[in-house]
């Protein structure tokens, strides 16, 4: 071999000699591999440690509200009767604790209507607005220019439910939630229903989707804004996510219109977003609409 030749072997194998004692055997020394992913370990425990700070800075916060959410919402409903319509994905503890502080609040229990998952389906659309159509109360009517199954739907359990001097007849109430009923769109168990002043529709967080949401959420939506057309007033409450572009709240935030009309909240799962959601409804019963919540398309966090 060349003297060249084993010059550059030589070379070689120091430079690979180097490179493996800097990798290998001394692994933390400063700009290694080791030091970059110690870092990325240290960012990642810090964001783990804020996170579980602002958990347990909610949950305490939660614990404090709760013994003084029935003064926060003093008699806010008094002699007004509210029912809560909960989607399939809707938290069931806050759907109860939605109810309670209701009462809290003096208001009349209307009843809690389950819907099944099958309710918010694309392949249910057409059925629904058959039934809709089909079933309607005496003197009821569907709207000609918004032909959304949710929309529909919204119409048909508004003026079924709703109270008032137009308010259905205990028989035409029985037809169309039987018919409903019957078709599998109410989950199990489904409460005593009686007429109701204003609705509170509770429902998850954003469901996956394209573009400016999917089918289950415009259904939601649509639903909630029939509802207040038809009623004395909706609150669409959900949980956080439901705010985000793909949400039912954000859906309907995103409609100029019907933030006119009907109240979001997007904390439902608090205690906070509760007593939001008992003080929308007092305000869409005198004629008061508002989107509250800790999302950033909130107009407030509450109502003032």
């Amino acid at each position: 071999m060349g003297a060249g030749k084993t010059t550059g072997v030589v070379a070689l194998g120091v430079a690979v000699g180097t490179a493996l004692g800097f990798y290998v055997l001394a692994p933390n020394v400063e700009g290694g591999p080791a030091a970059a992913d110690s870092e990325t370990r240290a960012e990642l425990s810090a964001e783990s440690d804020r996170a579980d700070l602002a958990t347990a800075e909610g949950d305490a916060s939660d614990e404090v509200l709760s013994g003084l959410a029935a003064d926060a919402v003093g008699d806010d409903l008094a002699d007004r009767s509210v029912l809560v319509l909960a989607t399939a994905d809707a938290d069931e503890a806050a759907v109860d604790d939605v109810r309670a502080l209701i009462g809290e609040a003096g208001g009349e229990d209307a009843g809690t209507l389950r819907l099944d998952a099958s309710f918010t389906s694309p392949d249910s659309g057409d059925e629904l607005k058959s039934l809709a159509a089909g079933s309607l109360p005496a003197g009821a009517s569907l709207s000609e220019d918004r032909l959304d199954p949710g929309y529909h739907v919204g119409e048909l359990l508004g003026q079924t439910l709703g109270s008032g001097r137009d308010a259905a007849s205990e028989s035409d109430r029985a037809v169309v939630l039987g018919a409903l009923g019957n078709a599998g769109f109410f989950a199990d168990g489904q409460d005593d229903l009686s007429s109701a002043d204003a609705v509170v529709v509770v429902t998850g967080g954003a469901s996956e989707g394209d573009g400016d949401g999917n089918y289950s959420t415009r259904f939601v939506a649509d639903m909630a804004t029939a509802l207040d057309a038809t009623t004395g007033g909706t609150v669409l409450a959900g949980e956080h996510g439901s705010a985000a572009r793909d949400g039912a709240v954000g859906l309907l935030r995103a409609d100029s219109d019907a933030t006119e009309n009907v109240s979001t909240v997007d904390n439902v799962t608090t205690t906070a977003g509760r007593i939001t959601v008992v003080r929308a409804l007092a305000g869409q019963l005198d004629g008061d609409a508002g989107a509250y919540g800790s999302a950033s398309n909130a107009a407030s966090a509450t109502v003032e």
